[in-house]
């Protein structure tokens, strides 16, 4: 009996629970969400591992780059605030604390009088992944994806524009800790794995339109990235810290709901693209060298240039040509080949070339980088020695809005105009999205040439995009009166060398104009395009026009 009501007892009590109060579960810390969020990719590796992550974080929630609500910089103002100061934001490149209102609201505004900082100091979304780089429209999710925005400098971002990521360079005076050079920004050691866990996921996340990819080389366009080997080993050499990881939590929690999977595994990344090259590299701090005009006379003109390496295994010979001459710095001896020392495999040298001509010619030769007798490097220099008594006619390097080059437009409401990119200004035209192709002149002012002798002109031109024609020309001539159609009188064809395209700067070659020296004469840079879809865009800078006097 007594079993009985022992067992009856039980069953009531057992029942009795079932009806009490559940205690809700325990919430799993935030290690135990990135566990279960990458579960479906353990064990997996290169190809395999990639394609893994990139369907676990291809579908997160959409923000637009503007909104009245919330848009990128709205995200910004809450994920990369100081902690020390809510009023401000930490600027990426630069690390500097700046008050969030202080923002980049274009050319019409005030900043000394509201902000008393200047225009160049304001604020503005840097794409880690340049944004021409495969998504340029707003609209694109690439473009709006807040795992690769970040508030920087306006200026540093300018200075940064669309490089790709690599080691060495120039130092940057206003982003300490951090180097550029003609087609590579290195950022300061504290964010450099920041930067390279960012370019990691946008190669993951964006597998196809448009499909990122990161390549082992510099100078990209289209819709990739580089340099793979850098990337690598700043993924290694600055580990994940606190605030990234705080960062890519607040994605996840309050805005996208995916997360940049770098942060929490850095060591995906070489599971898919393996370890760092280990091939010694040369990485000129621009594609060639050119020093313009010096007398025969004894002048000279220094430039500083710097050379970089990685995974050097013996010191270096720098050997320059006929006519040039190089030092470690200003104060030593110049030579003709200097010897270089990399420490632990690495280089981030500055030299000082100078150009010292005895014949008056264009020096056109090549400076050349090598290890024992095998040339690593070879950089084009270049350089012409004139008559001491050469004088400039005509200098227009387009640094600032006032000059007196007159723009006319014979179609189009795209017309001529300043521009600038990486420290450097210049004249820019392009047709694209106008209400018509375009039609654009920009001549010079009048030139009065029967005084001298020996007249040559020179400039250099920047291209980029395409069109069934080149369109752009460069011609001369002996009858244009300002205020009429330039169509309306003869213009001679001046044959020069242009860009090719990808925005390559390229020196005109050196122009004679002796025929037209009794002559008062302009020049014209006139623009075409076919298409306002396809348009070319074309950039001018440093025309020059020098000439002996007749005696």
């Amino acid at each position: 009996m007594k079993y009985t009501i022992l067992i009856i007892f039980t069953i009531l009590l057992l029942g009795a629970c079932s009806f009490m109060p559940k205690s809700a579960p325990e919430e799993p810390d935030s290690i135990d969400v990135v566990e279960v969020y990458y579960q479906p990719v353990e064990g997996l590796t290169g190809d395999a591992l990639k394609a893994g992550l990139h369907h676990l974080i291809r579908d997160h929630k959409y923000f637009p780059y503007f909104s009245d609500d919330i848009g990128a910089g709205e995200m910004m103002r809450d994920i990369d605030r100081d902690p020390d100061n809510p009023q401000n934001l930490i600027l990426f490149y630069t690390g500097r604390s700046q008050n969030m209102q202080f923002a980049d609201h274009g050319d019409n505004f005030d900043y000394m009088t509201e902000y008393g900082i200047p225009y160049d100091d304001s604020w503005n979304r840097e794409h880690i992944w340049a944004k021409s780089h495969g998504f340029p429209a707003q609209s694109d999710t690439a473009h709006c994806d807040i795992h690769h925005l970040r508030p920087v400098d306006r200026s540093t971002n300018s200075a940064k524009g669309a490089k790709d990521f690599d080691w060495g360079g120039y130092p940057h005076e206003e982003a300490q800790g951090s180097f550029t050079d003609f087609d590579s920004w290195e950022p300061r050691d504290g964010i450099k794995g920041d930067v390279a866990r960012m370019i990691f996921y946008m190669a993951v996340r964006y597998e196809n339109k448009p499909d990122l990819e990161i390549l082992e080389e510099t100078g990209t366009s289209g819709p990739y990235y580089g340099r793979l080997s850098s990337l690598l080993e700043w993924n290694k050499l600055d580990p994940v810290d606190d605030r990234e990881r705080a960062r890519n939590n607040a994605i996840f929690e309050k805005y996208q709901g995916n997360r940049n999977p770098f942060i929490d595994h850095p060591e995906y990344a070489t599971a898919i693209w393996g370890e760092p090259s280990s091939e010694p590299r040369i990485m000129p701090a621009a594609p060639y060298l050119r020093f313009g005009d010096m007398a025969i006379d004894g002048s000279y003109n220094d430039v500083l240039y710097v050379i970089s390496g990685r995974n050097l295994d013996r010191e270096l010979i720098v050997e320059t040509p006929s006519g040039f001459l190089l030092s470690p710095a200003p104060d030593q001896l110049f030579e003709s080949r200097i010897t270089m020392y990399p420490v632990d495999g690495a280089l981030n040298r500055p030299l000082y070339l100078r150009f010292m001509p005895n014949e008056k010619r264009v020096y056109e030769d090549s400076l050349k980088i090598m290890k024992g007798d095998d040339v690593l490097a070879i950089l084009p220099i270049f350089g012409r020695g004139i008559d001491p008594a050469t004088v400039t006619i005509l200098e227009q390097g387009f640094n600032n809005r006032e000059h007196d080059w007159k723009r006319e437009s014979n179609a189009s409401r795209n017309d001529w105009h300043l521009s600038s990119y990486d420290d450097r200004s210049f004249m820019k035209m392009s047709g694209y999205d106008a209400d018509e192709p375009s039609d654009d002149w920009l001549i010079s002012p009048l030139l009065k040439l029967d005084k001298y002798h020996d007249i040559v002109l020179q400039f250099e031109t920047a291209k980029n995009h395409s069109d069934i024609i080149d369109g752009l020309e460069v011609m001369i001539s002996t009858s244009y009166i300002p205020g009429e159609d330039p169509e309306s009188v003869q213009w001679y064809h001046l044959p020069a060398k242009m860009s090719p395209g990808k925005y390559e700067w390229v020196h005109s070659g050196y122009l004679n104009l002796d025929r037209y020296r009794e002559k008062n004469v302009h020049i014209a840079f006139r623009y075409r395009c076919t298409s306002t879809k396809k348009a070319t865009s074309w950039e001018l800078d440093d025309v020059k026009i020098t000439g002996i006097p007749v005696q």
